[in-house]
């Protein structure tokens, strides 16, 4: 077969073509994608570098040099925090600045400060050269999502500063160019996709598509860069125009005779602006004042800090504006006094968002104030000091005050603002009725006569009483030739209740059955009452004139002579002495002397008061003489009772000794020894032992007690676990409680191992349940505890038993006291198990008490201290007690 080698059959050109198309197609729009994506990100960039001058430019007169030279501290990172917050949003992430070292010294992100950047880098930037990058937000550190980021680093100048002092670094988000590029990228990569699939139908309208695309877009993006521009020459004009009118507010505000601030409505005190008046007024600059944090509260005086505290409070929440005074002290040590008027500024929502204000020097009104008040306060001083009302009047019918002392309140019971002006009453009303008429006669004719007048009358007080006062006074020409009535009224009740007072005591002292005798200086009577007369025999006629010594028993003429002058040196002073009656006779009497005075305090002579004391002198004799039987049977009941207890002692040992051997010959007759016993021997024999028992612990009582009474104690000290022991004792306890179905519990909490005498502590706490099971009826209950409480063991048995009554409880730790009921009932014991807990108690140095209501049972309570267990065998200790 012959095969013709003409032209390319068309399907292979058109595949080929296709291929070629569809290689073309990819190949530009990948160069379109590039494009697209380097183009959309380099205005980005653009945008964010613009973004960055301008917070840089807008900033440039809030922050401070002190921001770029070191890491700030925590009080200005808030500051700045709240300045930077309303520019952070959801585009801008964090901004830093670094210093010409490479150290942030701020960063929204309070993790960064103090961090390193690589000292090129910023040297480029502060030479100039501002840059941008793409990365991510924590490549450099950081806190929060390592999201990727657009970054742009600017020098920062602060105003009016001739070179860059720092770089600040801005990040934005990088999603917005994402976004972008992808709302670009879309169309491309959907044109794309169809020409791949119609291939060399579809490319020219795709190609047209895409170029449409692209050129809208582009003049789409044209179009926002303008307006953004135009925003940003907007933005820089109106802050110029800001500039402007804040240079023009400060010029007029520093020129203000006044100091104006601007503080933070959260923290008073701290300003964030302060006028340069603030020196000549405390001596510290503008810049020492807003680099010193807290300066306003270290300088107010400590008596109006906690009031202005109050007052801002209360002023930023309830009103727009207020104001107050208060004391500063100067830079210089001087306190000045300042008038602060306080405007708040609210935000949109009506929240208070800062407070401006004015500081007004006001120390030399103070200073006037003050003098005034001084003099006011010695004018007051002066004429509270005299005891009278001071007043001055008009002489008509009212007699109408000017002015009133307060004394007069205390005087007639109304205020003196009651009669200035008659607002309320006149004088002429508190004047006694009978008594107005000669007096307003008497001070008319004395002012007709031009001369001083003193005159008494009666006023009625707001109660009713009638006092008696004495009022002096002259009329005084002012200038307008009216005349006014300068004078003061005296009360002279007291002195006239005085002489009432003075006219009832010598009738009580007339009518007193007490001797009671006044003598002059010189020891001669003065005067005599009937008491005196009754009481040593002489008539007033007989003993006025005569020397005091007269009174006095042979051989002590001279005590009372000396009872006077020491009267006079010391005071009142009481004396049991032995005067001589008339007919001879020596009486005991008790006598108290006292100096009498003149109207001018000088002493002028003594007097004193007698009370025959003989009877009680007798008395007293015969309850010592009773006193000292009383002693001597004591001494002897004493002797007794030791030889009682030496008697006790002497015989428990001499019985111990053949209870001893009784015991051991029967536990050998019972164990057959002596040949097999018939059971009615064995019962007998089981009598004597137990017996034998019974007489051997009474006897180990009784010379416990010897050990007691002699003042000493052998315990054997070592680690006692009271848990276990309250459990050994309980056990031992059952079977006589069950004999009596009793109800017998026990219950314990965890109590760590102590030093204590086991075998003691197990007697004392079998004595206590015995006790307590012997003296509760059939069907009763008893109930063991034992706890820890704060570094003390505590035992308590309680029981439903007949209780103690409340004159027997104070004895029941005596030895051999059987409560009345036990003997009544005849319930066993030898009144010695309570005395020797008791003791046991003690000498482990705790307490032993006893809660009990008579007929309702008993408790009894024992605390030991806790202390802790040496690890080794523990020597017998001896306990003094």
């Amino acid at each position: 077969m012959i095969t013709s080698k003409g032209a390319p059959r068309q399907p292979h050109l058109v595949l080929r073509f296709a291929i070629y198309s569809a290689l073309a197609l990819l190949v530009a729009g990948a160069g379109i994608l590039w494009f697209a994506r380097h183009e959309a990100q380099a205005r980005a960039e653009r945008e964010v570098l613009d973004r960055a001058q301008l917070i840089s430019m807008t900033f440039a007169d809030r922050l401070a040099a002190s921001d770029f030279d070191k890491p700030v501290g925590a009080q200005r990172r808030a500051v700045l925090d709240k300045l930077f917050q309303a520019s952070l949003g959801d585009e801008i992430l964090r901004i830093k600045f670094w210093n010409s070292q490479g150290v942030v010294t701020y960063s929204t992100d309070p993790s960064l400060i103090g961090s390193r950047e690589p000292l090129g880098e910023v040297q480029r930037v502060l030479a100039g050269k501002p840059r941008s990058e793409v990365g991510h937000l924590n490549d450099e550190g950081g806190t929060g999502k390592n999201i990727k980021v657009l970054s742009a680093y600017v020098p920062f100048s602060l105003e009016h500063a001739p070179h860059p002092s720092g770089v600040l670094e801005l990040y934005t988000d990088f999603h917005e160019v994402s976004a972008d590029v992808a709302g670009t990228v879309k169309p491309v990569a959907a044109a794309l996709g169809l020409a791949l699939l119609l291939l060399y139908a579809s490319l020219f309208p795709i190609l047209r598509q895409v170029t449409g695309a692209l050129e809208v877009r582009t003049r789409r993006l044209q179009e926002q860069s303008d307006d953004l521009e135009r925003t940003i020459t907007e933005r820089r004009q109106a802050l110029a125009s800001l500039r402007d009118a804040d240079a023009r507010y400060r010029a007029l505000v520093e020129q203000l005779p006044l100091v104006t601030y601007v503080s933070s409505i959260d923290r008073p005190g701290l300003s964030s602006y302060v006028s340069p008046q603030l020196e000549p007024l405390l001596g510290y600059t503008p810049e020492e004042w807003l680099a010193t944090p807290d300066i306003f509260w270290s300088i107010i005086h400590p008596d109006d800090a906690e009031r202005v505290r109050r007052e801002h409070k209360s002023g930023y929440v309830g009103s727009d504006s207020f104001s107050t005074q208060y004391r500063l002290r100067a830079k210089s040590g001087l306190t000045v006094w300042v008038e602060d008027q306080v405007m708040v500024i609210r935000n949109k929502k009506g929240e208070p968002a800062q407070a401006q204000g004015f500081l007004i020097d006001i120390t030399a009104r103070k200073h006037t104030d003050l003098a005034l008040s001084e003099n006011e306060e010695r004018f007051r001083t002066l004429v509270a000091n005299i005891p009278g009302v001071v007043f001055r009047c008009t002489l008509d019918a009212d007699w109408t005050m000017e002015y009133l002392s307060d004394a007069v309140e205390e005087l007639v019971g109304f205020p003196p603002s009651d009669f200035v002006a008659n607002r309320v009453r006149s004088f002429a009303d508190v004047v006694h009725p009978d008594d107005r008429d000669s007096l307003e006669r008497g001070i008319r004719e004395a002012v007709a006569d031009g001369r001083a007048y003193t005159t008494e009358y009666r006023v009625v007080h707001k109660n009713g009483e009638v006092r008696h006062v004495l009022e002096r006074g002259k009329a005084i020409l002012e200038g307008d030739g009216e005349p006014k009535l300068d004078g003061a009224i005296f009360d002279l009740t007291e002195q006239r209740t005085v002489a009432d007072e003075r006219m009832k005591l010598a009738a009580i002292v007339e009518s007193s059955d007490d001797a009671i005798i006044s003598a002059s200086l010189e020891g001669l009577i003065t005067s005599w009452n009937r008491g005196a007369e009754s009481t040593l025999g002489y008539t007033e006629e007989e003993a006025l004139g005569q020397p005091i010594t007269m009174l006095a028993p042979a051989g002590r003429e001279a005590e009372p002579m000396e009872l006077l002058a020491l009267a006079i040196e010391a005071g009142e002073t009481r004396h049991e002495v032995v005067r001589r009656h008339k007919d001879g006779t020596l009486i005991d009497v008790s006598i108290t002397v006292s100096p009498v005075r003149d109207a001018a305090g000088r002493v002028v002579g003594a007097s004193a008061i007698m009370q025959e004391i003989t009877d009680r002198k007798r008395t007293e004799a015969e309850r010592a003489r009773f006193t000292q039987e009383l002693e001597a049977q004591n001494e002897r009941l004493l002797e007794l009772d030791r030889l009682k207890d030496e008697f006790v002692a002497l015989v428990s040992h001499e019985l111990r000794t053949p209870l001893t051997s009784i015991r051991g010959y029967l536990e050998l007759v019972l164990d057959g020894e002596a040949g097999d016993l018939t059971d009615q021997q064995r019962q007998f024999l089981g009598v004597v032992e137990r017996n034998a028992h019974r007489l051997l612990g009474l006897v180990g009582d009784l010379l416990f007690l010897a050990q007691v009474e002699a003042g000493k104690l052998s315990l054997e000290i070592g680690a006692v676990d009271i848990a276990a022991i309250a459990a050994e004792s309980v056990e031992t306890a059952r079977p006589l409680a069950e004999a009596k179905s009793i109800t017998l519990t026990l219950a314990t909490s965890p109590v760590p191992l102590f030093a204590g005498d086991r075998a003691r502590l197990g007697q004392l706490l079998d004595n206590l349940v015995s006790n307590a099971i012997k003296f509760t009826p059939e069907g009763g209950r008893v109930d063991v505890r034992a706890s820890n409480s704060r570094g003390t063991a505590i035992l308590e048995v309680r029981d439903t038993g007949m209780g103690i009554p409340a004159i027997e409880q104070e004895h029941i730790f005596e030895r051999f006291f059987r409560a009345a009921r036990a003997t009544e009932q005849a319930i066993p014991g030898t009144g010695l198990g309570l005395a020797i807990s008791k003791a046991i108690v003690h000498a482990h140095d705790g307490t032993i008490t006893l809660a009990s209501t008579d007929g309702e049972g008993a408790t009894f309570r024992v605390a030991v201290p806790i202390r802790a267990a040496q690890p080794t065998a523990a020597e017998p200790e001896e306990i003094a007690l």
